[in-house]
């Protein structure tokens, strides 16, 4: 038996909803915090989660308060580089699979803004990515997979599945101003990964940045749940009051069919565990050779 995880993302996903949903889980808040602390980042930030409602259904929503005095820490607050994070990630002392994990997903997202914006990967700032933001949700995300125990598939990537994604539309305000949604990083990770899309009708901004990096970097496949039995839903707050629930379900459970489901997507592998961005800078890598 291996232990999966599936995304159902009616109203799409963000890296704050992925929190609100594995807290649901089980992943305690004082956990993410105890761990999330070792980045030695948390004088920018505050981490706490409440019991909300989305049209009369309760979950769970994560808050990433920036605090004051994150503006006076150096540039910070003009973002931070994909050399820097990487460095806090390393620097952290995490367990093998959440610094892996976390530094691929930031890998991920700075070779495809890095792409929207025609420079180096590493050159890339985060901006309205956030950060301080990013880092946590990355992070944390990363965290709470490993804690809920969801098994490695061959690649070293968590046996993580999700459905095909909702565009949105609407227009957005953002660092470099207003933009079209679905916001251009979030489009290049979808053509990065080929991802299946669908439009819900919602003129929303419903798949952010940092929500699109999770999940094109991490899920084995989009589309259908793979067979798997449930044990438990986890559900995670969006900021929206949509007509449908702003929420993140994510299905924690065990399936017997892992080797079919891997041979059925061995033609569909789109990660080069040995690539390095300085040296294919149009590809992916996600840096997975510490895991076994």
């Amino acid at each position: 038996m291996s232990k999966i995880v599936y995304f159902q993302c009616p109203t799409g996903i963000s890296g704050d909803m992925c929190l609100g949903a594995l807290v649901s889980l089980g992943v305690s808040i004082e956990y993410l915090i105890e761990n999330l602390n070792k980045l030695g980042i948390e004088q920018e930030y505050k981490l706490w989660t409440e019991l909300v409602n989305r049209n009369l259904q309760q979950a769970n929503k994560v808050h990433v308060d920036l605090l004051n005095n994150h503006h006076h820490h150096g540039n910070h607050h003009h973002g931070r580089n994909l050399p820097e994070i990487e460095q806090i990630i390393e620097k952290a002392g995490l367990s093998p699979r959440v610094e892996a994990w976390s530094l691929a997903i930031f890998r991920q997202l700075a070779v495809a803004e890095g792409a929207v914006h025609g420079i180096a990967p590493e050159k890339v700032h985060f901006h309205e990515v956030g950060a301080v933001d990013a880092i946590v949700d990355i992070v944390g995300t990363c965290l709470g997979l490993d804690w809920l125990g969801v098994d490695s598939n061959n690649e070293g990537l968590p046996l993580l599945y999700c459905s095909k994604l909702p565009t949105g539309g609407g227009n957005v305000r953002a660092a470099h101003g207003i933009m079209t949604v679905p916001v251009p990083a979030v489009l290049k990770l979808w053509e990065m990964r080929k991802c299946p899309v669908y439009s819900n009708g919602i003129e929303k901004e419903l798949v952010t940045p940092t929500g699109a990096a999770i999940v094109t970097t991490l899920a084995t496949e989009f589309g259908s749940p793979p067979d798997m039995t449930i044990e438990k839903v986890g559900m995670g707050a969006g900021n929206l009051n949509l007509e449908i629930p702003n929420i993140l379900q994510i299905w924690l459970g065990e399936t017997t069919n892992i080797k079919n489901i891997e041979n059925r997507n061995k033609s569909k592998q789109r990660l080069n565990n040995h690539e390095k961005i300085n040296q294919q800078p149009n590809k992916v890598s996600p840096y997975l050779e510490n895991i076994s």
